[in-house]
């Protein structure tokens, strides 16, 4: 239905701009979203309700505990297009003002959030390495990992966020765009170039994976430093002979503990020893001193294997501070996401022009790290 709206309404850009914002989003539309209704401010923190985990214990027992239920979020990306409309440019039909302004600017705002949504790659331990030409085995390998860590394999909330390389690759698959591999939908695929629901996962291309680039570390064989309690994430690694860092993203493995870590922070060896490694999750299981540490260092093109419980983006409204000094305000909320977007509208006297600000607030996180696979490219 064309938009009604006059031209120099901020309502007409806010809901335009919502509705090209959601068509674009891609990661933001599979992780969990959460929304404050009350007006924030960059630096906001705000608490969101997340899915509890529960385990069966024998009946009868006391209720569990609904307020790990939430998780806090800081609001930290103030994110803006701005642009100015001439008086001619005011005299053009409101769908020309759409399609020239209100939807580029809108691709670029989704494009903030999923380049953000993307970085968090970096935060999860367990990965697969997609060597060669991607295949099927590849789909196939990070859903094994999933299973394995118990993660709820409800086929509407798996998906797998591909780089343009492992795109090109399986849309050279039959399983994906070959009648005899997969029907209708591997016709369909042929004709719109998209990879779709295959092995349960909801596949798609992403134009902003992220590049990892790996630490220094001079050694990969490495040792934990003193006994360690389980749950800690801060630890200490060294070894005979030790230079160089590690970053955020690096992974490794402690010899008898099957799970994965994630380092999460930049160390520098000193000493021949990492002092201060945070990691994510928790350590599963108290450490010995001395227990065997084999580091994984690679640098990447990263897609991600997720659940929707894997990740969380928040947004909250921002406030109407101007309108009472002459701009016009709006915000538009979609009821169902909570993704919200601000519409401001000013006159500027030196260029005789109406300036046009879009806006949002929003803040990005790891819910859940054994929820998600890498995939290194």
């Amino acid at each position: 239905m064309p938009n009604t709206l006059s031209v120099y309404d901020p309502l007409f850009y806010a809901t335009e701009a919502i509705t090209a914002l959601m068509n674009q989003l891609g990661m933001a539309r599979a992780v969990y979203r959460g929304y404050d209704a009350a007006p924030q401010q960059r630096g906001s923190v705000i608490n969101i309700p997340v899915p509890s985990t529960f385990a069966a214990a024998d009946a009868p027992s006391t209720a569990q505990d609904l307020t790990a239920g939430s998780v806090s979020i800081t609001l930290n990306r103030w994110r803006e297009v701005k642009f100015a409309l001439t008086d001619k440019e005011l005299t053009f039909t409101g769908e020309q003002i759409i399609n020239d302004h209100i939807r580029p600017a809108a691709y670029a705002l989704a494009q903030d959030i999923d380049v953000q949504l993307m970085l968090l790659a970096k935060g999860i331990p367990w990965y697969i390495d997609v060597t060669g030409t991607a295949a099927i085995a590849d789909v196939i390998a990070a859903r094994k990992i999933l299973f394995d860590n118990k993660v709820p394999m409800d086929p509407t909330r798996l998906f797998m966020a591909v780089d343009s390389d492992m795109e090109a690759d399986l849309l050279g698959q039959s399983a994906f765009t070959q009648w005899q591999g997969s029907g209708p939908t591997g016709e369909a695929a042929q004709i719109a170039g998209y990879l779709g629901q295959r092995f349960g996962m909801n596949i798609f291309a992403t134009q902003n994976a992220s590049t990892h680039t790996m630490g220094t570390a001079s050694v990969t064989a490495l040792a934990v430093v003193g006994n360690t309690a389980a749950g800690a994430k801060t630890i200490t690694l060294d070894a005979v002979a030790v230079t160089g860092t590690l970053v955020p993203g690096d992974t490794f493995v402690i010899a008898g503990n099957t799970q994965r870590y994630v380092v999460t922070n930049t160390v520098t060896a000193a000493a021949n020893a990492f002092v201060g490694v945070t990691i994510e999750p928790g350590l599963a299981v108290a450490t010995l001193d001395n227990a065997v540490v084999t580091v994984s260092l690679d640098n990447h093109v990263a897609g991600v294997a997720f659940h929707r419980d894997a990740f969380a983006l928040a947004m909250a409204p921002l406030t109407r501070m101007g309108s009472q000094l002459g701009a016009q305000i709006e915000t538009v909320t979609d009821p169902a996401s909570g993704i919200s977007l601000r519409s401001r509208l000013y006159y500027e006297a030196n260029s005789s022009a109406i300036h046009v600000a879009l806006d949002c607030l929003y803040g990005v996180k790891v819910l859940d790290p054994n929820k998600a696979v890498r995939l290194r490219n």
